[in-house]
């Protein structure tokens, strides 16, 4: 499950309460299964539900969301975007809330046997689908709550998804 890891990672490296306190991002797996095809290789797919929890989160949910998007549209491009993300929540008070948000996440693994050498040699495919047209950069998400207030307010910067 590699592409649990790069999506902790990159959410590590967006969202700046998470990089200031790790801690705050736990992560699981429900429901997972695997598909598989009867034959002379073992290349099959994980499918699963990644469950992404954090606790007493006060930044602004889009501080979250927007990276997500962003990962998605790079390693998960053919995601179902009614069916890709749920989430619940808990409010613990004005400021802070428990999230836990739902992925759907696929990952292939080729396993090839090679019967002359006596191996099965294994790759996770994990491909990259760059959406936006942008060369690898750094971003900055700015939110602004009503526009009636003038000005956006910087609340995280990153390297992309694959940097």
């Amino acid at each position: 499950m590699k592409k649990l890891h790069l999506l902790r990672a990159h959410l590590m490296n967006a969202v700046p309460a998470l990089a200031n306190d790790p801690e705050r991002l736990l992560t699981f797996v429900e429901e997972g299964s695997i598909e598989f095809h009867r034959g002379h290789n073992f290349s099959h797919e994980y499918q699963f539900t990644a469950q992404l929890v954090l606790t007493d989160f006060s930044a602004d949910l889009d501080t979250i969301m927007v990276p997500l998007l962003q990962w998605l549209a790079e390693y998960q491009p053919d995601a179902d975007p009614t069916e890709a993300i749920s989430f619940e929540a808990e409010i613990l008070s004005h400021n802070a809330v428990d999230v836990a948000l739902r992925v759907k996440l696929t990952e292939r693994v080729l396993a090839k046997v090679d019967c002359a050498a006596g191996e099965i040699r294994v790759d996770h495919a994990l491909p990259r689908f760059p959406t936006t047209g942008c060369p690898d950069t750094r971003w900055q998400l700015l939110i602004r709550d009503s526009e009636a207030q003038a000005d956006y307010t910087l609340v995280a910067e990153w390297e992309g998804p694959h940097g």
